[in-house]
This record gives structure tokens, sequence and C-alpha cells, in this order.
């Protein structure tokens, strides 16, 4: 299992200002085929600057353990959040 991209990151409108919603598309590579699968997510930075990347509930069936995808995709959101590669408007 390999995280390919996070593409077509669009941010959603919020009212504070250190949470950050977002929705994109992942293109995931699961053994010998390549899926794309709509995401949801949250950035949250607390005072001490520390992120917190929480994912919303995967919205298709796939057939391959959630939680490794999940971590995988929490981990390269937050390297792209670190990175400023996030749309901040």
């Amino acid at each position: 299992m390999k995280i390919l991209e996070i593409g077509s990151i669009q941010k959603e409108d919020g009212y504070i200002y250190y949470i950050h919603h977002y929705k994109a598309v992942a293109k995931i590579e699961v053994l010998t085929s390549v899926i794309s699968i709509p995401i949801s997510f949250t950035v949250e930075t607390n005072p001490l600057g520390i992120r917190t990347v929480d994912l919303d509930p995967f919205p298709n069936k796939i057939d391959y353990p959630v939680l490794p995808i999940a971590k995988a995709l929490k981990l390269k959101i937050d390297k792209m959040a670190q990175d400023g590669s996030l749309p901040q408007v």
C-alpha cells in the first residue's frame, strides 16, 4: 500500500482560525490496483504549535485494512501542512 498523491484539495470555510477543514481526493496504490477515494480531513494547530490531523470516515468500501491507509494519509497530510502545500484560502 502506497499513497501516490492527494489532489483536488479544497478548503472549506471555518470560523475558528486554528482549525482548517479540507476535502480532497486521495490516489492510493493497493496491491496491484490504484484507487481514488474522496477524503475530508481537519488540521488543528494547538497553542504550542503541535498539529493534529483528523480524518473523517471513508465513504467508499475499501478492500484493504483501513488503519494502515488512515495512518499513511495522516502522515502525508501532516507533511503537506508542514511544507505549506495545503491551500490557505
